[in-house]
């Protein structure tokens, strides 16, 4: 019996949004499925839903998939609903709840997968799921008009609640940092926004709570032994409080360069590994590309601006090895919270890269203008 995840009565949850479909008003919905998607054994499965490019869309889910019941580890539809139209790139839902406009006309199509286990942004995946059971009950809901205008209206007869929280969560929404998109192997991320206080540099707000997400700053640069990534963070709470190395405490915060051979690696502020500590992303998958190095530790520092700098070749090569990649393809952002269910609250900022020929800034480093 899980200790943190409500009991989900499935077949009760998945007939209340067919009860909610039905009794649409008829000019706000043009049409709607419910689904029940188990994982990790089912693959992509058609909603029955066939969508114009333009139409608004809402997804609403319900359920748990679990990474292992035994340890009570779990993610909720904001981490495991996936979905894509047509032959379109995969996407995921933002949250339990998420809206979009369709970018072309095709079949809708849902799977319930963990973020991250992706071979290609085409929806095939890993087979080495390391999803051990679970399933989300997902309502799709094709909009007359805009979701924004449908959804309150639909929340009307909406016993679960979901449809109220989406129309809740719309208007609150703040638009991705200048300059940066949300890496397509963990998709959409409500966990990053630009903010400006006052005595502050401008900068990147992570607030990450029970959720995950990466961030990507593309880059194209050589990679020559003198360049240096140098940037400037403020973490006010770390989202782990035990060694971040094993998969069941895997909740970091983290700065990460990515390379043009597919490997990354990250510079996090662990909560209580000796600094220096260096280990392979204990995450199936990410195992062969990522390599984490801990930068700070413990909590002193911690509510303070800190700058860091670090000689990006030489941590290559003394964390990774092999043969040196060519290039720096990248700058990321990390923030992950989902395991221990924690929070981290971080702000970064000055991010840039340092070479012999001149600096390479990374956005932001001018004020939002009005």
């Amino acid at each position: 019996m899980s200790k943190f995840f409500e009991t989900i009565d499935h077949a009760q949850v998945e007939q209340a949004l067919r009860d909610a479909i039905a009794r649409a008003p008829e000019d706000v919905v043009r049409a709607g499925a419910v689904m029940h998607l188990a994982a990790p054994e089912a693959g992509w499965e058609d909603t029955g839903l066939v969508l114009a490019r333009g139409e608004a869309v809402s997804l609403l889910s319900r359920g748990v998939v679990w990474i292992s019941q035994a340890l009570d580890l779990g993610v909720e539809g904001k981490l495991s609903l996936w979905y894509r139209v047509g032959d379109g790139s995969i996407a995921k839902a933002i949250d339990s709840t998420t809206s979009f406009v369709a970018d072309r006309d095709g079949p809708l199509m849902v799977i319930a997968r963990l973020a991250g286990q992706w071979i290609d942004e085409t929806g095939r995946f890993d087979p080495a799921s390391t999803l051990e059971g679970g399933a989300l009950c997902v309502a799709a809901v094709v909009w007359k008009g805009t979701a924004a205008a449908g959804l309150p209206r639909f929340a009307a007869g909406d016993a679960t609640g979901l449809a109220a929280s989406e129309a809740a969560r719309i208007p609150a929404a703040r638009p991705v940092p200048r300059g940066w998109g949300p890496l397509w192997r963990l998709g959409q991320t409500a966990i990053f926004c630009e903010a400006v206080e006052e005595g502050a540099p401008p900068h990147i707000a992570c607030r990450c709570r029970q959720d995950a997400g990466i961030l990507k700053y593309p880059l194209d640069l050589p990679l020559a032994a003198d360049v240096e990534l140098a940037w400037d963070w403020r973490i006010q709470q770390l989202p782990s409080l035990e060694a971040e190395d094993s998969v069941p405490t895997h909740d970091y915060l983290s700065v990460a360069v990515e390379f043009d051979n597919g490997q990354d690696v990250t510079y996090f502020w662990s909560s209580s590994l000796p600094v220096g500590t260096t280990f392979r992303c204990p995450l199936p998958g990410w195992d062969k590309v990522e390599t984490h190095i801990a930068v700070r530790s413990g909590h002193d520092g911690l509510g303070a601006w800190t700058s860091e700098r670090r000689p990006v070749l030489a941590d290559y090569r003394a964390a990774v090895g092999g043969p040196d990649p060519a290039r720096i393809v990248g700058v990321w952002l990390i923030a992950v919270s989902a395991f221990q269910r924690g929070e981290g609250v971080c702000d970064f900022a000055r991010i840039r890269l340092d070479h012999a020929g001149g600096e390479v800034k990374v956005a932001p480093w001018a004020p939002m203008q009005p």
